[in-house]
């Protein structure tokens, strides 16, 4: 028997009114893995409150992001994730999604959890290991939307990969904000470089947790 379609509600689908007045969000934090990056995205989750989130969770038993924010809901299905979203309505909610780290079934997923995440407006969303469910060449249409109209819907996402290569063009043509750190391939020191507008051995030369990174809304670059 055919599954009944999921329908997400139209009274949510509209964008806000001044939503091209919002500034955009989204930011960007790659680097090999014990370089930093989920303590650098948990300092800067801190410094406001938020009061709806989604976190996409490929290493959720490594990384316990569940933890982060009190009654954070563990889910693995998108039903799961549009029975809360719709629950809430312009409440709370904290969303932490375990994908089966199976590509094509965490394409399919992560397309519908993005679409219910920009009809629900006004939501932090954080995609751990983008390289997952992206290509460089291709990626959800859901996600597309998301990255490319988010802040119309007051949408601020974090991107996070160890695999900057492997992760789409769409995102990195799109980021308000790119935090780097080391990372161990060529084709991750080419990318990273081209996208903070450094020579390459700037890249190339990080150790430890050194970082760069660039405002993208100012030029603005910072190392440290």
């Amino acid at each position: 028997m055919p599954r009944k379609p999921l329908c997400i509600p139209r009274w949510r689908c509209m964008a806000t009114s001044n939503g091209n007045a919002q500034q955009a969000k989204v930011e960007g934090i790659f680097g090999a893995t014990g370089c930093g990056k989920t303590f650098e995205l948990l300092k800067r989750l801190r410094k406001k409150k938020r009061r709806r989130t989604l976190i996409w969770s490929p290493k959720e038993a490594i990384d316990n992001y569940a933890g982060f924010y009190p009654g954070s809901v563990k889910v693995s299905t998108v039903r799961e994730v549009l029975a809360i979203v719709d629950a809430a309505g312009k409440g709370d909610f904290h969303i932490v999604f375990e994908p089966r780290l199976n590509r094509k079934i965490d394409t399919e997923q992560f397309d519908v959890v993005c679409r219910i995440l920009k009809a629900a407006r006004d939501v932090t969303v954080v995609v751990d290991e983008m390289h997952t469910v992206t290509l460089p060449t291709w990626s959800p249409d859901g996600w597309n939307q998301l990255v490319m109209m988010g802040r119309g819907y007051g949408v601020e996402i974090f991107g996070l990969s160890q695999r900057p290569a492997s992760v789409d063009k769409n995102f990195f043509g799109n980021l308000s904000r790119l935090r780097v750190g080391r990372v161990n391939s060529e084709g991750d020191v080419k990318t990273l470089a081209n996208a903070l507008c450094v020579p390459a051995d700037q890249v190339r030369e990080l150790s430890g947790y050194m970082w760069i990174e660039r405002d993208m809304l100012t030029g603005k670059t910072t190392r440290g």
